[in-house]
């Protein structure tokens, strides 16, 4: 292990970088308002066509809230978001009626009162980046594939794919947990756990500061478990950096009961945990990608470089 940790800090790539080099370079600033906005993000990812989840309703100002009860009647279960909320925070997912009341994943009972409230918080900014105003979306609830929802607690997995210049570079599978309350984000209490970016097979599992082989609520292995639709997950990640032209993304995706990928949001300053999840670093595999013209490559061709390249001996797990 110490071993392992000595040539992860080597290869990591650092905030710093990831700052100053990696974003300030490849990010243009005036992309940021579309990543940051989940409204936006979907508009240019349907622009080419990429799968997300169904739009239900979007509410701009509070007035607009009153038409929720009645809308509501036709959607036997959906999830509420800040349109520019970050981290999972303000999201709400029901996945069930009773008479009068909604279920949400995380078992807390609300009223129509009370989600029409959450609304209201969220138009005004309560979730929100700038913290000044937003707009709440509304969307169909997907339902996971039984595989991905086998391995997570009362939440929707997603997977994190890291993308540069085009090309898929590393992966990680996010898990809920008993302590995120139904959200697979990290700094909640999810699961991180790494994807061999060739197979498709989970690798490593990494619970806050420990590496962990099952899920701590329901003992299911987390490890060398075969995720669903690979290629296709990685080919829908590799396009969605053609959506945004944004040199370096985090892609956040997940797979739905018929095996069909869907983009749930995109991230223009992605998080550095993902390397110990998959006890490597992301630093020698973006050196090498900026030695090549990837751009010019075809989605198919920029799929099988990342493969390639992580599968090199030079780049080991």
């Amino acid at each position: 292990m110490i071993r392992t940790l000595q040539k992860l800090s080597r290869e990591m790539l650092g905030l710093n970088r990831r700052n100053y080099d990696l974003i300030a370079r490849y990010n243009p600033r005036a992309l940021f308002q579309i990543v940051d906005h989940k409204v936006k993000t979907k508009a240019a990812l349907l622009a080419l066509q990429l799968p997300v989840a169904n739009t239900l309703a979007i509410y701009q100002r509070h007035r607009e809230i009153a038409d929720f009860a009645e809308q509501s009647q036709r959607w036997p279960v959906f999830v509420i978001k800040p349109a520019q909320g970050a981290g999972g925070e303000g999201i709400v997912s029901v996945v069930e009626r009773r008479a009068s009341h909604f279920i949400a994943a995380d078992g807390s009972v609300r009223s129509a009162q009370a989600l029409e409230s959450h609304l209201s918080d969220i138009l005004s900014g309560v979730y929100s980046l700038n913290q000044r105003y937003d707009e709440a979306l509304v969307e169909a609830r997907i339902v996971p594939h039984p595989l991905l929802d086998h391995l997570s607690y009362r939440g929707l997995p997603d997977i994190r794919v890291i993308v540069f210049c085009g090309v898929p570079l590393m992966a990680m599978l996010r898990v809920a947990t008993r302590r995120s309350r139904g959200r697979a984000n990290l700094h909640a209490g999810g699961i991180g756990i790494g994807v061999d970016l060739v197979t498709g097979k989970t690798t490593h599992a990494l619970s806050g500061k420990s590496w962990i082989t099952v899920h701590p609520d329901t003992d299911v292995p987390l490890c060398g478990v075969q995720l669903p639709s690979w290629n296709e997950l990685l080919t829908t990640a590799a396009r969605c950096a053609d959506a945004v032209a944004l040199g370096y993304l985090g892609v956040d995706l997940t797979v739905d009961e018929q095996s069909k990928p869907l983009v749930l949001e995109l991230n223009a300053r992605p998080g550095l945990t993902i390397q110990l999840a998959n006890r490597r670093g992301l630093r020698l595999l973006i050196e090498e990608v900026e030695r090549r013209n990837s751009r010019d490559l075809a989605v198919k061709d920029r799929v099988r470089l990342g493969q390639s390249l992580v599968a090199e001996e030079r780049f080991p797990y």
